[in-house]
C-alpha cells in the first residue's frame, strides 16, 4: 500500500456519538477503508487536566510523518490549536480540515468573532478543506480559506433506507410530527414545544435524541413536554433501526434549528417520504425547498412555527402533496456511496 494512503482521522471523544457530524465521520471512515486507505482513528480526550496539551502532542506526532494524511474534524477545536502552530512543528503530512459547519456560525456578535478567531488557525493551516454544504463553503472562504482548497462533499440520504411506496398522508387522523436531534438550545426544542401547544389536540409529537449534551436545557424540555396537553413522547437516544421505524410511522419532520451545517436527518426524512417544517437557516434551504416538500420559517419565531404546524394539521391533502415532493427531492440527493467516493477523491 502506498504511504500516501495512510490516514489518521482526528475526532473529539468517542467516534460512536449519535449526532450528525459523527455519523458522517463513521460512514466516511468505513468507506475510505473499503477504498483501500489505512485509517486509524485518533479520539481526543475531552475531560480532565491538560487535554489541550495532550491533543496537541498527539496530533503533532502524526503531522510529522511524511506521506500521512491527517483529517482533523473541526469539532476538535480548540483542542488541536497547539498542533497547528507552524513554529512548533515541522509538518510533513497533508493536513485536511473537515468542517461540518463553523462553530462561529452558531453564535452572534462578540461570541461569534471570538470563536472564529479560534477556528481560523485550522482553516489557514489546512492544505485542503472538506465541507458538507455550499453554505459552509462560503463561510470558510469568507473566514480566509482559499476557495480552490475547499471541496464540498455532501452527506448521503440512504443510511436508514427509505420508502419504496408513495406515502398516504395522515389519512384523516392526527398529524404525526417527529423531531430528531439533541436536546440543546441550537435545536430550539423548547420553541417547538411552545408552537406544538397550538395543535396538540389534533396531532402527536415524538422527540427523539440524546439528552446528555446540555443537562439543564434537557430538563427544561422534559418539564415543558409534561405540561403540554395531548400526546408528546420523548424517546431519548435511539439506534438506527429504531430511528428508521420512527421515520416510517410519522408524517412530518420538524427541525426548528438555529443553525445547521447540513442536517442529515432532513435527507433521511425525505427518503422516507416525510414532509418537513424547518427553519430557513444555514444549509437547510440547500436540502429542502420551501413551498415544495418543506415549509421554512424564521429561526426562533415560535409564532411562525406554530402557524406552519396549524396549516399542515388543517390540510391533510397538503401534507400528502409535500410527501410526494419529498420522495422526488430525495432522489436528487447523493447516496452515501457517492459521498464516500467524493471524499476519497478530495483527498487526492
Amino acid at each position: 500500500m502506498s504511504a500516501t494512503r495512510r490516514l489518521t482521522f482526528v475526532v473529539d471523544g468517542p467516534l460512536d456519538q449519535p449526532t450528525g457530524g459523527y455519523i458522517y465521520d463513521r460512514i466516511v471512515i468505513e468507506g475510505l477503508r473499503e477504498l483501500g486507505f489505512e485509517v486509524d482513528v485518533m479520539s481526543l480526550r475531552t475531560r480532565g487536566a491538560f487535554t489541550h496539551l495532550e491533543a496537541g502532542a498527539r496530533v503533532m506526532s502524526r503531522l510529522s510523518e511524511r506521506g500521512r494524511i491527517v483529517v482533523v474534524d473541526e469539532l476538535c477545536h480548540p483542542r488541536t490549536l497547539l498542533a497547528l502552530a507552524p513554529r512548533l512543528v515541522s509538518r510533513r503530512a497533508t493536513l485536511v480540515a473537515l468542517v461540518h459547519h463553523l462553530a462561529a456560525s452558531e453564535r452572534t456578535g462578540l461570541a461569534a468573532r471570538a470563536r472564529l478567531a479560534l477556528e481560523r488557525p485550522l482553516l489557514h493551516a489546512a492544505d485542503r478543506l472538506i465541507v458538507t454544504s455550499e453554505t459552509t463553503r462560503r463561510a470558510v472562504v469568507a473566514a480566509g480559506a482559499k476557495s480552490d482548497d475547499v471541496v464540498v462533499v455532501r452527506p448521503g440520504r440512504d443510511r436508514l433506507g427509505g420508502r419504496s411506496t408513495e406515502p398516504r398522508g395522515p389519512l384523516g387522523g392526527p398529524v404525526r410530527f417527529l423531531f430528531v436531534g439533541a436536546l440543546t438550545p441550537r435545536k430550539d426544542v423548547l420553541g417547538l414545544l411552545e408552537a406544538y401547544g397550538r395543535v396538540a389536540d389534533r396531532a402527536t409529537l415524538t422527540i427523539a435524541g440524546p439528552a446528555d449534551r446540555d443537562h439543564p436545557y434537557a430538563a427544561a424540555v422534559l418539564r415543558a413536554a409534561s405540561s403540554v396537553p395531548g400526546s408528546v413522547r420523548i424517546t431519548g437516544t435511539i439506534g438506527d433501526d429504531a430511528l428508521a421505524e420512527e421515520l416510517g410511522r410519522h408524517d412530518v419532520l420538524v427541525l426548528p434549528s438555529r443553525h445547521e451545517g447540513f442536517g442529515i436527518v432532513l435527507a433521511e426524512a425525505l427518503a422516507h417520504g416525510l414532509a418537513v417544517v424547518a427553519t430557513g437557516v444555514g444549509a437547510i434551504p440547500e436540502v429542502v425547498r420551501d413551498g415544495r416538500e418543506a415549509v421554512l420559517v424564521p429561526a426562533g419565531d415560535t409564532v411562525a412555527l406554530g402557524a406552519a404546524l396549524e396549516r399542515l394539521v388543517g390540510r391533510p391533502e397538503l401534507v400528502a402533496e409535500m410527501q410526494r415532493a419529498a420522495l422526488l427531492a430525495a432522489s436528487e440527493l447523493p447516496t452515501w456511496a457517492d459521498s464516500r467516493r467524493a471524499f476519497a477523491e478530495a483527498l487526492s
